[in-house]
């Protein structure tokens, strides 16, 4: 699968939806499947790869930057040095004139005379011994070797060889793409934050497209003259928005509950973006002003929806 160009909010739901997945996985490590069709596939993370029309290798590295997972070897594929496949036949080569044509002979002692032949392996009849002339019932391998039906050279290395299933290039060890294939370790104790820091960026940006200014663990008095921490601040100059964002996490309920405490003492409007999870666990969600999300997307429609009412308040005033 070829990657294309995501636009960058949409990067950024991928690598969420992506967390989720790997969280909800329980997986410990994230190892490849490997076919000849498809290459090494990383089944965690496909659906998401393929629903944003992106390589999941692509998102894999990408959440490795960001240390949520560490990379670490797995394996070793040879690849068409043309098309990048893996669906080669396996040659081998004379080392001397480059001929395919070869036989694997067996150097061997006849045990009732002590005479030395050479046969050919996987041949039907039983050829006889050179020395006495009796069949070759009892004999002691002294060796392997290969011939060259071309040249007739003999040896014991041929040169390894390819030819590619897909597109027909025959090429040898020198020209051989040598692909490393890695496994992902999960640092599941850095998942949670690295998940609520990719909602707030998205959130962000989203509120820069809307024309608003954004702050970030924005400081804010209440009326009590307390401050408070919120996670944003949007300003369009006018009105003040504040919002919380509260990721899908085992903390998720305690952390959207501390959130809507903070509504009565701030003096612009206060929302709480929730994962809808949440809605059946407590009735506290309905003591605030709060939005629930189905998934990441949602939650950037619900954001940008809040901001137009601002912006269409702003015009009727």
């Amino acid at each position: 699968m070829s990657g294309r160009k995501l636009g960058a909010i949409e990067r950024l739901e991928a690598l969420y939806e992506v967390l989720a997945s790997i969280r909800e996985s329980g997986r410990q490590e994230l190892t490849p499947s490997l076919s000849l069709g498809a290459g090494a596939v990383y089944p965690e993370v496909l659906k998401v790869a393929l629903k944003h029309g992106v390589r999941d290798v692509e998102l894999l590295e990408s959440l490795t930057e960001l240390g949520a997972l560490e990379k670490l070897y797995h394996d070793s594929l040879v690849a068409c040095p043309k098309c990048k496949s893996i669906r080669l036949f396996s040659k081998l080569r004379c080392p001397y004139c480059g001929s395919e044509n070869l036989r694997k002979i067996a150097v061997v002692a006849h045990l009732t005379c002590g005479g030395v032949n050479v046969v050919e392996e996987g041949a039907e009849s039983r050829p006889k011994c050179s020395k006495c002339g009796k069949p070759l019932a009892e004999v002691s391998t002294i060796g392997k070797l290969y011939q060259c039906l071309a040249c007739g050279a003999r040896f014991e290395t041929p040169l390894p060889a390819y030819r590619c299933a897909d597109c027909g290039h025959a090429f040898d060890y020198r020209e051989a793409r040598y692909v490393t294939i890695h496994k992902y370790r999960v640092k599941r104790e850095n998942l949670d934050g690295l998940a609520k820091k990719l909602i707030l960026e998205i959130a962000r940006m989203v509120g820069a497209a809307e024309g608003f200014n954004v702050e970030v663990a924005a400081q804010v008095k209440g009326r009590s003259g307390y401050y408070h921490t919120v996670d944003l601040a949007f300003s369009d100059g006018r009105e003040v928005v504040y919002i919380d964002a509260v990721a899908e996490s085992p903390r998720a309920m305690s952390e959207a509950l501390a959130s809507i405490a903070k509504t009565p003492d701030l003096q612009s409007r206060h929302i709480v973006l929730a994962p809808k999870s949440l809605e059946s666990s407590s009735q506290g969600l309905a003591s605030g002003d709060v939005l629930t999300y189905s998934d990441v997307h949602d939650l950037s429609e619900k954001i940008g929806q809040v901001l137009k009412e601002v912006k269409e308040k702003r015009k009727r005033s």
